[in-house]
């Protein structure tokens, strides 16, 4: 995901520091799914407490699980959620990937890790998503290490693998934000903060006669620079044995450094001395792979310019080195995942394997894959796939009894917007459906790829939804790179997707064209029909209730854009917004913001718009807000304290589902108070 590239991505997304620290209890790995006579309802308590496997949008490079050395087990982290108690039980988890025993518990306990990120200008921020937690085995297999947070710092732990003991290997005063075990398997090599005094010493004389206001303030957020911390990174290393720890050797150091650009590499190499890589060509908002090619022992280079070996995101050797085995997207809108072989040199590659299922995080182990998948109707979980017989093996399911719940329908719709682009969706039936009956329906974004729970940063309980009775259209958002083929620049590109709001209007005709077909299909009732959405999703609600007349309530997090945005978003970011196509606010365009402002449109506006923002956020949608209530406009504002631009505490998430659920209620259905919403004077 992009943090806070606001051409057409999320709307000042998250630049704020880390959340607090929250304790956990043990976290029990689930066996089997209990016995169930009748199906159960389910609410939206019941998907915030799903158990995770891994981060919900692993980085290139990051690991979902930890394959041991000779491939015969994997080890990895799950998360549950306790709303009532607002926080998680973690723990991390070994299984057989022949599945010939019952998951073993590595470790117990410990605090949720937020993704941090370098946000725009340079700012230390958290997106409020869980890291990707590094994993690794010892070379013997006997040994796991981990990251884990206790007490406030996250430092190295190690297991055992028959989960008698776990204890903590770094004992540093900040986080240790990433690792590798040396070559010999004798010291952790990692990296942490440490304080820079010149820095520090600096700042705080500066801060006895006020900070000059710079590109480090980011008044949406903080008084000060804080955004910017004076830190540098160190690089160190521990002895496993003695515990003595100090700076790293230069051999240490570039072992760790290494780790992110080995992880990444489209690169395999097969026994016989064949490597085959993927070469990539930088676009406009894309950097993708190309072609295939193979080089052999004695140099000479095999290349696989076929259609079908472009786009390649994982490489692996199969049949011994034979023949070589990639993934890449395809179909309509990408929305299949496939898997091709391919034997250089002799035949064309052949597609052994697709499915709309998504896909993460895979590992070749030896002709196999492991991936953690996600079903539009079922959380993660982790399988094994043979791609030439097609054969699906479920290796570990974090979430068993799932299946008791009664679920709505998914059917996959696939369309044009008026644009001609390819656009996909799905459609979740209410419960119960009775065919030739209008349903109210909610639109979900902008990602509908996976499980379908509560879109993009999981504020919209999509199945709890169907469980009241709604209708609901997941919508994966349409390339916007479609639009603007050509570009020569980043910031090019940028400026066409804004330019007359040409993404913006793409994305919501995408939107509008499926809501049409549904209503002429019977389903939908036009005047029941809902729109939410957070980041990117936000501004596609935010110009629909400008621009459309179709949709009767909306809800959104991380709102909203306004001529005066450059005031609070700091001159760093106002920069970067210029850049790329918005207008100064020296330079007031009053024909540009007519077309998204919700202060310039309140009195004409016709959608109750609910707001639910973190406290990070919020200030960016009070000028919206007060407009709108000036307006005599039906608008309510929540803000949730220590939040981000994802709500990660698990309080908070269920009250956003639950609220989402009682606001369209009463907007769709008549069902609810107005005082709730403060609409009763």
């Amino acid at each position: 995901m992009r943090i806070l590239v606001l051409g057409r991505a999320a709307a000042l997304a998250c630049l704020c520091a880390c959340p607090p620290s929250i304790s956990a209890e043990r976290l029990s790995a689930p066996t089997a799914a209990p016995s169930m006579d009748k199906p159960k309802s389910l609410a939206a308590g019941d998907l915030v407490r799903l158990t995770d496997i891994g981060p919900a949008y692993p980085e290139p490079g990051q690991s979902v699980f930890s394959v041991a050395p000779g491939g015969k087990k994997i080890a990895f982290q799950v998360r549950r959620a306790d709303p009532d108690s607002n926080r998680y039980d973690l723990a991390v988890l070994v299984v057989d990937v022949d599945g010939g025993s019952q998951p073993m518990t590595i470790d117990a306990g410990g605090e949720f890790i937020p993704q941090i990120v370098q946000g725009i200008g340079g700012a230390t921020v958290s997106t409020g998503y869980a890291a990707a937690i590094p994993i690794v085995w010892s070379d013997d297999g006997r040994w796991i290490y981990y990251l884990k947070k206790s007490d406030g710092i996250v430092q190295v732990w190690r297991g055992s693998l028959d989960g008698s003991a776990s204890e903590r290997q770094t004992s540093e005063a900040r986080d240790v934000k990433d690792f590798v075990l040396s070559s010999d398997g004798k010291r952790v090599v990692y990296s942490t903060s440490a304080p820079d005094l010149i820095k520090e010493r600096l700042r705080r004389e500066e801060s006895l006669r006020g900070y000059r206001y710079d590109e480090r303030f980011i008044p949406l957020f903080a008084s000060g620079p804080e955004a910017f911390p004076t830190d540098t990174i160190s690089i160190r290393s521990v002895d496993l044995e003695t515990r003595a720890a100090g700076p790293a050797s230069a051999d240490d150091v570039a072992s760790l450094l290494a780790k992110g650009t080995a992880s990444i590499s489209l690169e395999a190499r097969s026994a016989q001395g064949r490597v085959a890589s993927a070469s990539s060509e930088t676009k406009p908002g894309r950097t993708e792979p190309t072609e295939i090619s193979v080089r052999g022992p004695g140099r000479e280079t095999t290349l696989c310019a076929d259609i079908h070996c472009s786009g390649a995101t994982l490489l692996w050797w199969a049949e011994g080195g034979r023949r070589l085995r990639y993934i890449r997207r395809e179909g309509w809108g990408r929305e299949e995942t496939a898997v091709y072989e391919w034997q250089p040199g002799r035949t064309p590659p052949k597609r052994l394997y697709v499915t709309t299922d998504l896909l993460v995080g895979c590992q070749p182990i030896e002709d196999n894959l492991l991936c953690a998948r996600e079903e539009s109707h079922a959380p993660r979980h982790l399988i094994a796939l043979d791609p030439a017989s097609g054969v699906v093996r479920v290796v570990y399911d974090p979430n068993p009894d799932f299946s008791r719940f009664t679920l709505g329908r998914v059917e996959r719709l696939r369309w044009r917007n008026d644009f001609g682009i390819e656009t996909f969706g799905d459609l979740v039936y209410p419960t119960g459906y009775e065919r030739g009956r209008a349903y109210p329906l909610i639109v979900v974004q902008y990602t509908s790829r996976g499980f379908l729970r509560g879109g993009v940063g999981d504020e919209f309980p999509i199945q709890a939804f169907a469980n009241r009775g709604y209708a609901v259209l997941s919508v994966q958002r349409p390339d916007g790179r479609n639009l603007v083929p050509l570009s020569a620049t980043m910031a090019g590109y940028e400026r066409e997707l804004i330019s007359g709001f040409k993404d913006r209007r793409s994305v919501l005709s995408s939107i509008e064209v499926a809501v049409r077909f549904l209503v002429n299909r019977g389903i939908v009732d036009p005047e029941s029909v809902g729109i939410t959405g957070l980041s990117d999703g936000s501004s596609t609600v935010q110009f629909a209730a400008v621009n459309s007349k179709t949709f009767k309530a909306g809800s959104v997090s991380g709102c909203c854009w306004e001529p005066f945005q450059d005031a609070f978003i700091g001159p760093g970011a106002a920069q970067a917004f210029h850049e790329i196509g918005w207008p100064q606010l020296v330079d007031y365009d009053a024909e540009f913001w007519s077309h998204i402002s919700l202060i310039h449109n309140a009195r004409r506006m016709s959608m109750p718009l609910l707001m639910q923002q973190s406290d990070d956020e919020f200030r960016a949608a009070i000028a919206s807000y007060t407009a709108m209530k000036q307006a005599g406009k039906p608008v309510s504002l929540f803000v949730f304290p220590g939040e981000h631009h994802v709500k990660w505490q698990p309080s908070h998430r269920l009250a956003a589902y639950e609220r989402n659920l009682r606001w369209f209620d009463y907007w769709l259905k008549g069902v609810g108070s107005a005082k709730e919403w403060g609409l009763d004077n």
